[in-house]
């Protein structure tokens, strides 16, 4: 573990022969060369939510965004920068 520097980073100067990090953190690392992911049985996942609170400025908007978010379109993108495609939609 190296607190407050990207994996990647010193494994990609080399002080580090290899490394485990999130793939959309690592991904955007010049040098760093992402060979695949662990298993899944061995990961520690994050999932994200999205909600829109009850007195939201723009309710309308953010309904719209996140629509958006989890749609056929927008997968490409998002499995792009390393995360998941969201399931189901």
């Amino acid at each position: 573990m190296i607190p407050r520097i990207p994996v990647a980073s010193v494994v990609a100067k080399g002080e580090y022969p290899l490394g485990f990090q999130q793939v959309s953190e690592l991904l955007p690392v010049a040098g760093a060369t992402f060979v695949g992911r662990i298993p899944e049985s061995v990961q520690s996942v994050t999932r994200y939510a999205a909600g829109i609170p009850v007195n939201a400025e723009h309710p309308v908007e953010a309904k719209k965004l996140l629509e958006y978010l989890v749609s056929p379109e927008a997968q490409a993108v998002v499995k792009s920068t390393g995360l998941d495609p969201v399931a189901g939609h």
